[in-house]
């Protein structure tokens, strides 16, 4: 079980499907995760000023976090996921 005190973050991406990817290959390999997504575009912004042309991508960033005892195994896990286009 992940909690706040015994999990660490593995990465930061800003892309939907990296983290589909790395979630995949986590999941694979056994290794339980959790995601925090944060809007990187304020809603009164983005209420005030819209998102038309914006990459809707740019507008999350996601932040995986692992167990403490499961980081290196999945740094070593997500590696080929990341390199793949």
């Amino acid at each position: 079980m992940l909690t706040i005190f015994n999990r660490r973050e593995l990465i930061t991406v800003l892309s939907a499907q990296k983290l589909y990817a790395l979630r995949e290959a986590l999941a694979a390999a056994g290794i339980a995760c959790h995601v925090k997504a944060h809007g990187a575009v304020r809603a009164t912004n983005r209420a005030r000023y819209g998102t038309m042309g914006l990459d809707p991508d740019a507008m999350y960033t996601y932040m995986i976090y692992v167990h403490r005892d499961d980081y290196d195994r999945a740094f070593a896990v997500i590696q080929p996921a990341l390199w793949d286009r």
